[in-house]
């Protein structure tokens, strides 16, 4: 059976904008949802996230904040007359922007950049509270694209330009290898959001996981492979401080752990 094959034509998104396990998920996952922890739809302030990403992670050349609001909501657009996927817009959605790069180790361009971008623009839009990364052994050679998570794709499209996507937590209550999973039944525009374009998305929407009358998700980096098998990265609420951090999850599903999907503009 061939991908083409594979996509489900039925709408994989329910009514709340989660994506829907498809029927051949073997890995685990919770089919049912009390939808107890969730993100937060930010506001959407295109200037705002222009001008955010452009101060913590520099210039997009031959693009402006104009230009990234066109090519943002064209990919919304897109996805609201795709019968298949426009439920997802039910859900929170984060339009973000990538400058033109090209990293030899992810690991280490997270570390040392994108995710002091997140801290600075962080503190920069909600200074009453902090971010914190907790890991301190050093992310240097121990994240790569994982297979079938087509991650890869948002990894070239950055070394050829400035990057415009939308990201969105959808995919809650899923193991990471039942998140990947959903990629192959899924339209050939949707990714498994890594590293870049997490930190992009809380550059863009630093409340995405600040719920002052609920709880938020635990959001895994599940577009990347860690160095150990049954561990991975993410992004968590603590209080309403942001953490970033390493776990054990020995691909088990849990209900508030969450991935999320991204969608690039063409």
């Amino acid at each position: 059976m061939n991908a083409p094959d594979m996509i489900q034509t039925a709408p994989r998104f329910d009514a709340h904008g989660r994506c829907l396990p498809h029927d051949g998920t073997q890995a685990a996952c919770h089919r049912q949802t009390r939808r107890y922890f969730l993100p937060e739809q930010p506001a959407l302030d295109y200037g705002a996230i222009y001008r955010r990403t452009v101060a913590q992670l520099g210039e997009t050349a031959g693009m402006d904040a104009a230009e990234f609001e066109r090519r943002a909501r064209g990919i919304l657009a897109q996805l609201a007359d795709d019968s298949v996927a426009s439920h997802i817009l039910n859900g929170p959605a984060v339009p973000f922007l990538l400058p033109q790069a090209s990293h030899d180790d992810i690991g280490e361009a997270l570390e040392h950049r994108y995710l002091p971008a997140v801290g600075r623009g962080f503190a920069e839009a909600l200074p009453e509270y902090g971010f914190t990364n907790h890991h301190k052994a050093g992310l240097a050679g121990k994240l790569t694209p994982a297979a079938g998570a087509r991650h890869e794709r948002l990894i070239e499209a950055m070394r050829r330009g400035p990057v415009v996507g939308v990201y969105f937590p959808c995919l809650l209550e899923y193991s990471i290898p039942a998140a990947i999973e959903q990629i192959a039944t899924l339209p050939e525009s949707f990714l498994l959001a890594g590293g870049y374009d997490s930190c992009a998305a809380f550059l863009a929407a630093p409340d995405l996981l600040l719920r002052k009358n609920g709880y938020p998700p635990l959001l895994w980096l599940s577009g990347l492979d860690a160095e150990k098998e049954g561990c991975g990265y993410h992004f968590e609420a603590y209080g309403y401080d942001l953490t970033f951090n390493r776990r054990v999850h020995q691909n088990m599903a849990a209900e508030y752990w969450a991935s999320a999907l991204v969608v690039l503009a063409e």
